[in-house]
């Protein structure tokens, strides 16, 4: 009887003993867990702030739209995407015409200087008329009414405020240029084709990216001129004279700019006083960068 009790008492007790290691186990493990920190997720995409015209009827439709800007009528035309959203945030591409021509050659010559059918309809294209069918922005009239069309447009429809892009063709080119260095608080980059600074250049605190197309044999805008706005954004931009090829069409990005503010060249050999073919290609690779 006594040995019966002996053998019992050893069956409870290694029952016993397991139970315990098996719960030390699982409380070891348990421990362990509750110890590992959790990993943090992360932070959401940034989401683009929408302009004032986001969420609402759109008040505009592709044609042409018209604005007072220092006591005078002026116009530009707007291309809407087809199937437009008012809930997306689209970027603007200001398309700004040569001397002698209209905001209707803009929208017609090759669709915005070949932008528009890059971008489909995935941007709203805006076409200003300048006054006696150029940009001599005389007291700064033209940056007053580029400054009251844009606000304009963006309280109208939905638009990226942080993608506003202008470009234009020789006189237009100028404007360009005008707009850069007195718009950066308003529009994100320039892209002048055969430009110069003969629309004027005045100062601000706020840097815009640029990207410059001129041919060297330009006879009707010197390839010096063009020169001469590039290193205006140099300077401004506080760029280094070094280099670096980028594309496939002789075009360089000067390197050491202020963050978010590149300057890019494309100088050519030849193509006269015209955008070469690959312009509108370069221009939109630039502009996607923002």
């Amino acid at each position: 009887m006594r040995r019966l009790h002996s053998t019992v008492a050893r069956r409870v007790l290694g029952a016993f003993l397991l139970l315990c290691a098996l719960a030390a186990c699982g409380g070891g493990s348990a421990s362990e867990s509750s110890s590992t920190p959790t990993p943090t997720p992360p932070p959401p995409a940034p989401v683009a702030t929408g302009s004032a015209g986001c969420g609402i009827t759109a008040k505009f439709s592709t044609g042409l739209q018209s604005i007072t800007s220092d006591n005078v009528q002026r116009s530009y035309w707007i291309e809407m995407p087809a199937g437009y959203d008012r809930n997306k945030t689209y970027p603007v591409v200001i398309g700004l015409h040569w001397r002698g021509g209209s905001a209707n050659d803009v929208y017609t010559w090759g669709g915005f200087f070949g932008l528009k059918p890059l971008y489909g309809d995935n941007a709203i294209f805006i076409a200003p008329q300048g006054l006696d069918a150029g940009w001599a922005n005389d007291g700064d009239r033209d940056i007053r009414f580029m400054r009251s069309m844009i606000s304009q447009v963006q309280q109208g429809v939905c638009t990226d405020p942080q993608r506003v892009f202008a470009t234009g063709f020789s006189f237009g080119g100028m404007m360009s240029n005008a707009i850069g260095c007195q718009m950066g608080d308003v529009v994100r980059a320039i892209a002048p084709l055969s430009g110069s600074l003969w629309s004027g250049c005045g100062s601000s605190a706020h840097r815009v990216a640029a990207i410059f197309d001129h041919a060297m044999d330009d006879n009707v805008v010197p390839y010096s001129a063009g020169e001469e706005a590039r290193n205006t954004f140099l300077a401004r931009n506080s760029c280094s004279a070094t280099t670096k090829p980028i594309g496939n069409n002789g075009c360089v990005e000067y390197q050491g700019c202020s963050a978010g503010k590149p300057v890019v060249w494309c100088g050519h050999a030849t193509g006269g006083h015209w955008p070469p073919g690959f312009s509108a290609a370069e221009t939109k690779a630039f502009f996607d960068r923002f």
